[in-house]
């Protein structure tokens, strides 16, 4: 039986509203226990069963084998892609459980859900779409425990932060070692959300507030989104929020030392959600409740902060999707892109905050210096809060971007991002600019399965190439797509498909010389003036060199025609400018 808005009471001629009774686990355990997934998933759609205003669909795959859900809430009981677009409303998409283990959002948004559908739901959310995404990390969600968040104050159980292949998803946004992650690239840019928010739990310093917030750089996500993210709707909901008496902070970026003397905001690469969503012109934001406040306290705050959005939504539909639109032809219109980001110090702001006094004791365990905080001694200040960034490297971009077809996994990637990208389809002369990797860093440890590149630099080689019909595909970045094209093809993004190793085969060069056989030749290579001039700078400047037999004659070698220049050190995908 389907959940009606109203019914009419002839008696008193009024509409009455029947609210579902659909009492989560988090309600029935008052507030000890999160919901398993199988009972999450179970009251999504018992929902669905209760509710013509819901439809509980499967999108995609995750790795542990089971679907991706994703709820989907509009008003006019249409939940067909094509029909939404029609519409033309705001599509907001909520993602819980991305880390298990912090499951505030997760029954959070079963509450939500059902308080707005027994509220009015028809009028008050008309110009916007809600998604949810009950179960990001399905995976995690099933790997139950007790005791893994060492610092959360519960609940009593819950899932853990890795996937099935054990995978921080708020790191695979780009690479997307994971189904999960593909089957999220393709969601995001299927459904083309307006905003995106993303529920957490944080660790780091003491504190008595329950909510901290975090939104995307606004520098980042460009000057009509920013502009309209950081002085219009971020400082809405920090008023609304403390209308409800649950007065918020931005996200306390600090971890090992308080936060008395100021903090920065968070820079959020595109590895993690809210970067990712500013590639495609989305506002992207993200809750992260205190560990240390009782769940029951960390859920309800949640669950007023979607009450909250959702609200400046619903009365800011057409405005978001305006500002959207102009942001997304400002970056068509640019032609110039920056692909890393670094705190301006220079831009400051006053914080009013509201904290613990720290100090420091000898631990009882280690004998050594601990920081403590003493909950019983708040204090209110003003501090600095460094919200903005400067670009620190640009780009302007080319015409095109030539994709060799050898390269699928950076292809399946841009397509799922739903790049338009064609064939080369008949034998082509090109002029062409090659990246050849001038210097680039590797991590010593591995992480999230890589061992990630940064600090890469590249120089430009101008070359005439022949393109074999079928074996390049053409790219022209000039589509909505813009920014993820430039910041994961670009090698020196810190979050490009380069530096997560995606072509690292071309860092290897795969023939050699015998140095017995070599040594002959080297002889009548050095006879070319330009080549014995350069090798005898460097035995007068290194004397390193001098004494190594082996680097002399790689040295000339490597300025032969036996050297593989077209290929060694030569990033794969080229730019017709």
């Amino acid at each position: 039986m389907r959940f009606l808005i109203g019914t009419t009471v002839l008696i008193s001629c009024t509409t009455e509203k029947k609210p579902l009774d659909l009492e989560t686990p988090f309600e029935k355990s008052s507030g000890i226990e999160t919901a398993t997934y199988e009972e999450g998933i179970d009251w999504w759609q018992a929902l669905e069963e209760e509710s013509e205003y819901v439809s509980v669909q499967t999108t995609g795959s995750t790795d542990v084998g089971l679907p991706l859900h994703l709820v989907v809430i509009n008003s006019d009981k249409n939940f067909a892609l094509e029909k939404i677009n029609e519409s033309d409303k705001l599509v907001w998409l909520i993602n819980n459980g991305i880390h298990p283990g912090e499951p505030d959002g997760i029954d959070a948004s079963m509450m939500y859900a059902r308080e707005i559908l027994s509220d009015d739901f028809e009028e008050k959310y008309k110009d916007v779409v809600i998604l949810i995404i009950p179960f990001y990390n399905v995976g995690g969600a099933l790997n139950r425990n007790c005791c893994s968040r060492a610092n959360q104050n519960g609940p009593s159980s819950y899932g853990f932060r890795g996937n099935a292949k054990n995978l921080d998803l708020n790191r695979d946004f780009i690479k997307c070692d994971s189904k999960n992650a593909h089957s999220f690239n393709s969601l995001f840019t299927t459904w083309n959300p307006d905003v995106y928010l993303e529920t957490h739990v944080s660790n780091g310093a003491d504190y008595p507030y329950t909510m901290t917030f975090l939104a995307s750089q606004s520098d980042k996500l460009g000057q009509e989104l920013g502009t309209y993210t950081r002085d219009v709707l971020t400082p809405a909901l920090y008023a609304s929020m403390k209308q409800k008496n649950d007065e918020m902070v931005p996200y306390v970026n600090v971890f090992g030392t308080t936060p008395d003397s100021g903090y920065a905001c968070f820079y959020d690469s595109p590895r993690y959600s809210t970067g990712y969503a500013a590639l495609h012109h989305s506002i992207g934001l993200l809750t992260e409740t205190h560990m240390l406040k009782p769940f029951k306290q960390r859920v309800e705050s949640t669950l007023r902060f979607l009450h909250s959005l959702g609200e400046e939504l619903a009365s800011r539909s057409e405005e978001i999707q305006t500002t959207r639109e102009k942001a997304i032809a400002a970056t068509l219109e640019s032609n110039s892109f920056a692909l890393d980001w670094d705190l301006d110090s220079s831009r400051v702001e006053q914080l009013s905050f509201k904290g613990y006094e720290a100090y420091t004791d000898t631990s009882l365990i280690t004998d050594l210096p601990q920081l403590y905080y003493n909950s019983e001694k708040p204090w209110n200040k003003t501090i600095p809060y460094y919200a903005r960034m400067k670009p620190t490297t640009s780009i302007v971009p080319p015409k095109y971007y030539v994709l060799p077809a050898a390269w699928e996994a950076a292809r399946l990637l841009l397509q799922a991002n739903h790049v338009e990208m064609h064939l080369i389809e008949s034998d082509t002369n090109l002029e062409v600019v090659a990246y050849e990797i001038e210097e680039y860093k590797t991590a010593k440890n591995p992480y999230e399965g890589h061992y990630l590149h940064h600090s890469t630099s590249t120089q430009k080689q101008y070359w005439s190439t022949k393109i074999k019909a079928g074996t390049y595909y053409l790219i022209d970045p000039n589509q909505i797509t813009k920014r993820y094209i430039i910041e994961t093809l670009e090698p020196m993004g810190p979050d490009s498909y380069f530096n997560w190793n995606f072509f690292d085969e071309v860092l290897q060069q795969k023939e050699w010389f015998s140095t017995y056989v070599f040594d002959g030749e080297a002889e009548e290579i050095l006879k070319d003036s330009t080549i014995k001039k350069s090798f005898d700078q460097m035995k007068s400047n290194d004397p390193t060199f001098s004494y190594n037999a082996f680097n002399q004659l790689y040295f000339i070698y490597r300025n032969s025609p036996h050297y593989e220049r077209e290929r060694h050190m030569i990033y794969p995908v080229l730019r017709v400018e």
